[in-house]
This record gives structure tokens, C-alpha cells and sequence, in this order.
């Protein structure tokens, strides 16, 4: 099983011939769209939710789409209840952070998440300083196992710049998929890949991960969740 220590942040998927895409932010308007694309392509991912972000969990729209999730055998995990940089909270507020979110997903699907991701990394990039530290022991002591990412598709990012539109969404597409195409290309064949897009922006479901879908099964991989591309 994937180790919950702190130092231990999982990057990349272990598994021989194993791809995770995951899902931040969400759920959003935009995630059941999202279910009928994963289930017609019979595609396993991951959620990343958080409790308060781009809709409460409380909302029952948001807790629909949670509870089809988990019942089609998408893995939800935690991405905390607000979003917030854990390096700016104590200890004591990352594991309210947590618990929130705990708490919502017991009552709606019957478990707790075993697995998080850091809003926006943080906690992970500077190896070794107090901050990431005190993020990691926090996390790792409450049992989870910490995964980001090797593949930013910079979905968001390239979204939110594009105001006024400037790009058209051929060419944001080609900006995203080239985000994916320059990883890959640059390990070898069939060294594994964790990509990280969010629910919360229509292309990402519509647009981008159709294309993602194909092009990973065309190299050959098997796509699954992230517990599953660690050996859990």
C-alpha cells in the first residue's frame, strides 16, 4: 500500500502501464457531463473535492454528482474544505480542513477519503522547510496519502488568462494538449503519468478530456484511479 509518511508525495503513478487523470475543485454544473463521458469511454478517475469551493457539498446538485461519482467506481478523494493554501494554516486548521470534509463524505457515500491533494501543491514544493513539513506531518498523521501531480494540463490557468477571449478554443486546445503531448514525450515509453485538469470548466470536460481519453489509450495505457496507479 502507498505510504502515508510525511516526505512521501506521490507525484507519478507506480503501477506498471497505469495513467490517472484526476479532478479538481469540483464538483461543478459541469461534472455529470463529465460521469457520461468517463462511463461511455469506461474510463475509472479521481475527484478531488472540496466542501466549499465552486459549490457546497451540502447542495444537493453537488451531492448527487459526489454520490454518482462514487457509485460508477470513480475514487473520491480530498482536496480540502475551502481550497486554501495549507501552508498559511496551523496545524489545528488543516485538520478542521480535513474533518469537514470527511465529516460531508461519510454521511453522503459512507467513507472517509484516504487520499488528498494540496490545494495548488503547496505544501509540497520546497522539500525538507518547516512549512512543507508541518503540511505533510499534519496530513500523513491524520492517515492520507498525499498524490499531486507530473502533468499539469494548465486548464484552469489557461482559462482564466483567456478574458477577454483572445484565443479561440482551438487554440487553448492546442495549449493544453501540448501540456500533456511535452511530458510524455520527454520520459520514456510507458514511464507512468498522473494528470491533473479540473471539472469546474466546461472545455476541460468537453473538449479536453475526450482528447486526453483517446490519446492516453492510444499509448497503451490503462486508465485508473489513482489508488489503483499506486497498488492500492
Amino acid at each position: 500500500a502507498p505510504a502515508t509518511t510525511a516526505g512521501h508525495v506521490y507525484t507519478n503513478c507506480v503501477v506498471p502501464g497505469t495513467y490517472s487523470i484526476s479532478y479538481d475543485d469540483g464538483p461543478s454544473t459541469y461534472t455529470n457531463e463529465l460521469l457520461d463521458i468517463l462511463d461511455r469511454e469506461q474510463v475509472k478517475a479521481t475527484f478531488f473535492v472540496n466542501g466549499n469551493n465552486n459549490g457546497c457539498i451540502y447542495d444537493p446538485a453537488v451531492r448527487a454528482a459526489i454520490r454518482r461519482a462514487y457509485n460508477s467506481g470513480h475514487q473520491i478523494a480530498s482536496h480540502t474544505w475551502s481550497h486554501v493554501a495549507l501552508t498559511t494554516q496551523t496545524p489545528a486548521q488543516i485538520t478542521t480542513q480535513m474533518r469537514r470534509v470527511e465529516q460531508a463524505l461519510l454521511e453522503l457515500i459512507g467513507v472517509v477519503p484516504r487520499y488528498m491533494r494540496p490545494p495548488y501543491g503547496d505544501g509540497t514544493f520546497a522539500p525538507g522547510s518547516a512549512n512543507d513539513i508541518k503540511v505533510q506531518t499534519t496530513l500523513t498523521g491524520m492517515g492520507y496519502v498525499i498524490a499531486t501531480w507530473d502533468i499539469a494540463t494548465g486548464d484552469a490557468d489557461i482559462d482564466d488568462n483567456n478574458t477577454p477571449h483572445k484565443l479561440s478554443d482551438a487554440e487553448l486546445a492546442r495549449l493544453e494538449q501540448a501540456n500533456v503531448t511535452n511530458v510524455v514525450n520527454a520520459h520514456p515509453k510507458g514511464a507512468n503519468h498522473m494528470q491533473l485538469m479540473h471539472d469546474t470548466y466546461q472545455r476541460t470536460v468537453t473538449q479536453l478530456t475526450p482528447w486526453s481519453i483517446t490519446y492516453i489509450k492510444g499509448l497503451g495505457y490503462k486508465l485508473v484511479t489513482v489508488a489503483e496507479c499506486l497498488g492500492d
